[in-house]
């Protein structure tokens, strides 16, 4: 019996600390804070604020009728997604671009060209770039050197760094 009783007494001051720490950890308050909920995020003054400049850096001026409101409201949902994916601790970050007014709809509409439709992609292929039974096809080909490609460019974004063979004397 008194073996029973001195477990039992153990078991209660976890049993308290365990329930403690459970319910600190299920506060609303600090579930807010730490998941980027709207009522810890940015205020709208703040988030105009940001975009006010964000127009002004990349030059963008709205004509029609609410137009200026409407893109407001996607450019607060994109930063909304930008802090939360940014506070995940993922292997990269997202920010503000020339797009962030953009839904996604809108962008792959104007960026990413249309899809054709599913029957006429199997439409009739052509053979004009099959090769025939008697070609001989090099191993590889470096598109480069053929002027298939060009260069890289604008890559001033990504840490600015200008590699290059020469030294400069």
């Amino acid at each position: 019996m008194g073996l029973i009783r001195s477990s039992t007494l153990m078991l209660v001051p976890l049993l308290v600390v365990f329930t403690l720490s459970s319910a600190f950890d299920m506060s609303i308050v600090s579930y807010d804070q730490t998941h980027g909920t709207k009522s810890s995020w940015r205020t709208d003054a703040e988030v105009m604020a940001m975009y006010e400049e964000w127009l002004v850096k990349h030059g963008k001026n709205y004509n029609a009728l609410g137009e200026k409101e409407n893109r407001f409201e996607v450019f607060k949902d994109n930063l909304m997604f930008i802090d939360q994916h940014n506070s995940e601790n993922r292997t990269y970050t997202v920010g503000l671009n020339r797009f962030a007014d953009l839904t996604n709809e809108e962008y792959r509409s104007m960026y990413l060209g249309t899809r054709t439709g599913h029957k006429k992609r199997l439409s009739k292929t052509s053979d004009r770039y099959a090769p025939r039974v008697d070609d001989s096809l090099p191993d590889s080909v470096d598109w480069r050197k053929e002027g298939a490609v060009a260069e890289v460019k604008d890559q001033g974004g990504c840490g600015n760094f200008l590699l290059t063979t020469k030294s400069f004397t």
